[in-house]
C-alpha cells in the first residue's frame, strides 16, 4: 500500500474517530498531519505546519471578534430590532432577503465580503426562530452562488483556468448557472426546515393585526404594545418602543459598513490585505475605546471552529503536497467513458473543496479535464466546466470550509452543535448531489 492511499484512509479514520469517540476533529486532523507529514511522508515540521490556514482563521477571528463585540453591547440586538418593523410580520421573507443581498456582495470583488452579513443574518434567524440551517445554506447559496460572478474573484479565476486550457467559457452564463442553482437549493432548504411554519405564521400575524385593527381584542391599543403569533400559535405581548443607540453602539454600527468598504476600497486598489485583518482592526479600535466590551466580544469568538477549520485543511494541505489529490484527478482521467469519468472528477472536485481551497481545486482539476474536452474527448462543447465549477462550490456550507466554519461560528451559541451538525450532512451529500444534477443539466443533453 503506497503513502498516498494511507494518508487517505487516515483521513477517513479521523472522522470516524470523531463520530464515535466525540473527540475534535480539528485536533485529531492536526496530529494527523504531523503525523503523516513528519514520520510518513518524512517533511519537516515547519513544512507540515505551513499548510495552517492563517488568511482563512484570521478572516473567522476578526469577522467573530467584530461582531462579537457589536453582540456585546447590543448593536445586532438593535439592528435586529429595527429589521422587525420594518419586515412585519413578513418573516417567511428574511432569509430570502438575506439571500439576495449577500448575493449582491458576493459578486462585489471577493465572497468573502459577504461574510460580514452572516453574523446579522444568523442573529435574525434566532430572533425571529427561523431554523438556523435554513439560514445558514441561504448564506451559503448567498456567497457561493456570487463568488461565480465575473467580477468576483473565484469567477476570474474559472475564466483564466478554462481560457488559459483553450475551452470556450461564457463568463456570464456561469453566473446565471450559479444563482439559478443556488437559489433552488434555498427554495428545498427553505421547505425542509420550516419555511411553511413561517408562511403560515406570518398570515396568522395578518390576521390578529386586522382583528386588532378592527376593534378586536389582539392588542391593547395605545400603549405600545402589539400581538405578534409566536410558537404553537401563542400570542405574546412585544414592546415595540424603539431605544436609542449610545455613542458606543452607534460606533460599532458604523464599523459594519466601514469594513465592506475600507475592504473593497483596498481590492480596487490592488493591496492585498485579508478581510479579517481589517475586521480586527476594527475590534482592536473598538477595545482600545471599551476594553470591557472588547473582553466580551473575545469570549464570544468561536475558538473550536478556527480549530477545526485550521486542522483539517492542514490535513489536506499534506494530502496535496503528497500527490494524493492529483492522484484522484488522474484515476477519473483513467476511467473509459467520459460522462463517468466527468461524474468522478465533479465528485473529487465536491469532496476535496469541502476541506479546501475552492478556487485550487478548480485550477488543479480543470487542466486535468481537457482531454475530455478537446475534439475526440467524448464531452466536446458542453457545460463540464460549469459543472465542475458548480459542484465544487456547493459544498461549502459544510462547517469543514470558511464558509461553513464562519456560518456555525456566527450561530447562537445553543443552536451550533445541531447547526454543525446538519451543515455536515448537508455539505456531504452536495458532493454526490451537486454533480449528479450539474451533469445532468450540462453535461447530458449535449451528448452526440
Amino acid at each position: 500500500m503506497n503513502v498516498e492511499i494511507i494518508a487517505l484512509i487516515v483521513l477517513v479514520a479521523v472522522f470516524a474517530i470523531s463520530a464515535i469517540r466525540n473527540v475534535h476533529m480539528g485536533a485529531l486532523a492536526l496530529v494527523a498531519a504531523c503525523v503523516i507529514g513528519v514520520l510518513l511522508v518524512g517533511e519537516s515540521l515547519d513544512d507540515v505546519l505551513g499548510g495552517f490556514p492563517v488568511d482563512a482563521l484570521l478572516i473567522l477571528l476578526g469577522i467573530t471578534y467584530l461582531f462579537g463585540i457589536a453582540r456585546a453591547v447590543g448593536t445586532i440586538d438593535w439592528l435586529v430590532d429595527k429589521s422587525v418593523r420594518l419586515i412585519g410580520d413578513r418573516v417567511a421573507l428574511i432569509p430570502w432577503a438575506m439571500f439576495a443581498v449577500g448575493t449582491l456582495v458576493a459578486c462585489l470583488g471577493t465572497s468573502h465580503a459577504a461574510f460580514t452579513l452572516v453574523p446579522i443574518a444568523m442573529s435574525l434567524a434566532h430572533k425571529h426562530r427561523i431554523h438556523s440551517t435554513m439560514m445558514g445554506i441561504a448564506m451559503s447559496s448567498a456567497i457561493v452562488g456570487g463568488a461565480l460572478a465575473p467580477t468576483s474573484i473565484v469567477g476570474i479565476t474559472v475564466l483564466t483556468v478554462a481560457t488559459s486550457a483553450g475551452i470556450p467559457y461564457n463568463a456570464a452564463l456561469m453566473f446565471g448557472l450559479s444563482v439559478g442553482i443556488n437559489t433552488v437549493i434555498v427554495a428545498v432548504a427553505f421547505f425542509m426546515f420550516g419555511g411553511r411554519e413561517l408562511i403560515a405564521r406570518g398570515r396568522a400575524a395578518k390576521a390578529a393585526s386586522g382583528e386588532l385593527s378592527t376593534g378586536g381584542t389582539g392588542g391593547v391599543a395605545g400603549t405600545g404594545f402589539s400581538t405578534r403569533p409566536r410558537g404553537g400559535g401563542t400570542a405574546l405581548l412585544e414592546q415595540t418602543v424603539a431605544q436609542k443607540l449610545t455613542g458606543y453602539q452607534l460606533m460599532t454600527l458604523v464599523s459594519i459598513p466601514v469594513l465592506v468598504i475600507a475592504f473593497f476600497t483596498l481590492t480596487l486598489n490592488d493591496i492585498d490585505l485579508n478581510l479579517g485583518a481589517v475586521a480586527l482592526t476594527l475590534a482592536v479600535l473598538l477595545a482600545f475605546i471599551n476594553p470591557k466590551a472588547g473582553r466580551e466580544g473575545l469570549a464570544k469568538v468561536d475558538w473550536n471552529t478556527i480549530l477545526l477549520l485550521g486542522g483539517i485543511i492542514t490535513y489536506v494541505g499534506v494530502l496535496t503536497r503528497l500527490g494524493a489529490i492529483d492522484q484522484l484527478g488522474e484515476f477519473a482521467r483513467s476511467v473509459n467513458e467520459p460522462l463517468i469519468a466527468a461524474l468522478v472528477l465533479c465528485i473529487i472536485a465536491g469532496l476535496v473543496s469541502a476541506f479546501a481551497s475552492t478556487i485550487g481545486i478548480i485550477g488543479a482539476l480543470v487542466p486535468l479535464a481537457v482531454p475530455l474536452l478537446l475534439p475526440g474527448g467524448g464531452l466536446e462543447m458542453t457545460g463540464f466546466i460549469y459543472a465542475l465549477a458548480i459542484s465544487a462550490s456547493l459544498v461549502d456550507c459544510a462547517p469543514f470550509g470558511t464558509t461553513g466554519a464562519t456560518i456555525v461560528a456566527s450561530a447562537h451559541e445553543s443552536e451550533r452543535p445541531r447547526l454543525y451538525k446538519h451543515l455536515t450532512i448537508w455539505g456531504l451529500s452536495m458532493v454526490v448531489i451537486g454533480p449528479v444534477i450539474t451533469i445532468a443539466l450540462f453535461v447530458v443533453p449535449f451528448l452526440g
